[in-house]
């Protein structure tokens, strides 16, 4: 089993200081901090053999040197996702920054300021950063909230248009709305036409998990019905430790009983193949 989806936050603040772009830090974040040890521990414990280690940018801002500094102490176990800043003018230099010098598998946009426009995502500064991305054959993680989603996959889709050969991970099943119900689950055109190029995948977390299992709801048709859709080698799990509540044990099950309904191979995609078909030419 590997995890797509592992946020760390140290409690060396002086060596990894926070710099939140909102300027807050949420309280508690450094009660019971996922250090990379514990991480590896938790990871042990439950099965998991790899993760990706993703940016926690609400919280550390475009400084990757965390995540790229417990990568670097774990090769074989653990790659790491930076977050980029796609409005700056260096943004480009700092892609091949984490990339070509700190070694990061993929680099990952995001909104971290609530309100922003989508410039986060597509303007003429961020289309550099896709290119770049597109040249150093990086894989760019994307994550939509529930009131940018639409305008999100229009841009995307634009960018695809462009790039139609780009890998880009979408975050969090694109925060579909998975409760609405069979036989789609929120699936609709914005997710079909971006489905459609090849190298877009799109990954599963204890976000949407943890709100069907609050709700009542059985995953394992809308996991199903995903796979379906994107086929199961781009379809895959992560645990978002650290931002979902609840415990790495508590995760893991959830992801594993959420493809109940897939069969063996497919399983296997889910749950690994999908991670090393996505970073593979970065990280094996």
């Amino acid at each position: 089993m590997f995890d797509s989806h592992a946020h760390l936050i140290t409690g060396d603040v002086e060596k990894y200081p926070p710099a939140p772009p909102s300027g807050v830090i949420p309280p508690g974040q450094f009660d019971n901090p996922m250090t990379l040890e514990l991480l590896l521990e938790e990871m042990d414990k439950n099965g998991v053999a790899k993760a990706v280690l993703v940016q926690r940018g609400s919280l550390y801002g475009f400084d990757n040197s965390y995540v790229c500094d417990s990568a670097e102490r774990h090769p074989d176990r653990l790659g790491a996702v930076c977050a980029i800043d796609a409005t700056a003018d260096d943004a480009p230099g700092r892609v091949r920054h984490w990339v070509t010098k700190r070694g990061a598998v993929g680099i990952r946009l995001m909104e971290l300021i609530k309100g922003s426009d989508i410039t986060w995502l597509d303007s003429p500064k961020a289309r550099i950063v896709w290119h770049t991305a597109k040249e150093l054959e990086t894989p760019v993680c994307v994550h939509f909230f529930p009131w940018n989603r639409v305008e999100g996959l229009k841009a995307l889709k634009s960018i695809l248009e462009e790039m139609p050969d780009l890998t880009v991970v979408i975050d969090h099943f694109s925060n579909m709305d998975a409760k609405s119900g069979p036989p789609d689950y929120g699936i609709d055109a914005l997710l079909r036409d971006v489905a459609a190029f090849p190298g877009v995948h799109t990954k599963f977390t204890t976000i949407p998990l943890g709100r069907l299992r609050e709700a009542g709801i059985d995953a394992a048709p809308i996991v199903a019905r995903v796979v379906e859709l994107f086929g199961a080698q781009r379809v895959m799990w992560g645990s978002d430790i650290t931002q979902s509540p609840g415990t790495y044990d508590y995760m893991a099950e959830l992801g594993r009983q959420s493809v109940a309904l897939l069969d063996e191979e497919q399983r296997r995609q889910v749950l690994e193949g999908s991670l090393r078909a996505a970073y593979g030419k970065n990280w094996s």
